[in-house]
């Protein structure tokens, strides 16, 4: 979304964004209906293993950017 600004792109730059959005969310919906058989052959505990993996990523960029922040907040040098 950030990269649809008006004042610094223009309509070209725009509508690519607008397209790789689109893309995304249409990689994303065939991903979702093909989820049994993803399922299936994964596994309940290979699902669990992915999801637990995903939180830990999730964290670690939470943690990234909260500590970010706190730098540039603080006037700290950066890590």
């Amino acid at each position: 979304m950030l990269l649809s600004d008006d004042d610094r792109y223009n309509l070209t730059g725009r509508l690519a964004t607008v397209g790789v959005l689109g893309l995304v969310l249409l990689i994303q919906l065939v991903i979702l209906m093909a989820s049994d058989p993803i399922i299936r052959l994964i596994g309940t505990t290979g699902a669990g293993v992915i999801g637990r993996i995903m939180g830990m990523l999730l964290a670690a960029l939470a943690v990234s950017i909260v500590l970010g922040a706190v730098t540039e907040w603080l006037n700290l040098p950066a890590l």
